[in-house]
């Protein structure tokens, strides 16, 4: 164990000094606050997407801490005992739902809060780091990277919440799954809404907890779900539009793509009590939003 655990932080280090080396090179260091990503909307939402001037956030103090989870750990008892906040621990260890550590096995514990910023395909972590003007082994404290290599379009990485780009994901409302990208935590309630309808549909894989016509459903969300412009998987996408009837319309997103478009699942487009899937390309006028 003590021998696999050396090997580790010797990776780590030969990555930081990598980084190192290769920054002179790799990009102009760009002002705190730039980012390499499109996907961050100016948009205010309850508690899924960052708002406000990073300075406005406290730095958090001390390091970032790698632990031996003892038997019985959770993610919030190790954030109970180590003054931590659980979703940064979630999302550094891609831990998906349901997910805790594994007894005896190493567990990034960041400093403080983070936020999630969508990477371009094919970008560097270091790159990454240089254009928002944050020191390349801070993302060490907040994501588990053995060496930098490219990222994959459509996934996200951890920062500090006072580094994070205004329009940012707020981890607390998403869980990673094994790309690298937030989904919607999976939940399941009753059908509540007439068969055939697209709302019906929706609520056979989300937790509806309101009600209303598919184009109520903006407003009527907003006091018990976040919502916010960036398409999840998982999340509720609502349209309005003449392609749509005067009630709205609402599906269910199954993916993200790399280019920003996403792939959905819906009942009553195609047809009363059909379902079929289509893809949305990013910016389609008919979105009104999506509700996480």
């Amino acid at each position: 164990m003590a021998i696999r655990g050396l090997r580790h932080r010797l990776l780590r280090h030969a990555w930081v000094l990598l980084i190192a080396l290769l920054l002179p090179v790799i990009a102009p260091r760009l002002p705190v606050g730039a980012s390499l990503t499109s996907a961050a909307p100016s948009v205010q939402v309850l508690n899924a997407v960052i708002e406000g001037a990073p300075g406005d956030q406290t730095v958090p103090t001390g390091p970032a801490l790698t632990v031996m989870a003892p038997a019985g750990a959770t993610v919030d008892s190790l954030a109970a005992s180590y003054d931590r906040n659980p979703a940064s621990i979630t999302w550094a260890n891609g831990f998906g739902p349901g997910v805790e550590p594994q007894a005896g096995s190493p567990v990034l514990l960041p400093p403080g809060p983070g936020a999630l910023v969508r990477a371009q395909n094919g970008e560097l972590p270091s790159q990454f780091a240089v254009a928002l003007g944050i020191d390349p082994t801070v993302l060490l404290a907040y994501n588990v990277l053995q060496e930098d290599t490219p990222l994959a379009g459509g996934s996200y990485l951890q920062v500090p919440l006072a580094d994070a780009p205004q329009g940012s994901l707020n981890p607390a409302a998403f869980v990673p799954t094994s790309a690298g990208t937030p989904e919607v935590p999976p939940s399941h309630g009753g059908d509540s809404f007439p068969y055939g309808e697209c709302t019906y549909y929706v609520a056979t894989r989300r937790s509806i907890t309101w009600s209303g016509n598919a184009g109520e459903w903006w407003q009527n969300a907003r006091s018990s779900r976040p919502e916010g412009e960036v398409p999840v998987a998982g999340a509720v996408v609502v349209f309005a539009g003449p392609d749509y009837s005067y009630d709205g319309h609402v599906a269910f997103v199954d993916g993200v793509n790399a280019d920003g478009s996403f792939v959905i699942q819906e009942m009553n487009y195609d047809g009363w009590g059909r379902v079929d899937q289509r893809t949305i390309p990013a910016g389609d006028p008919s979105i009104v939003g999506f509700i996480y």
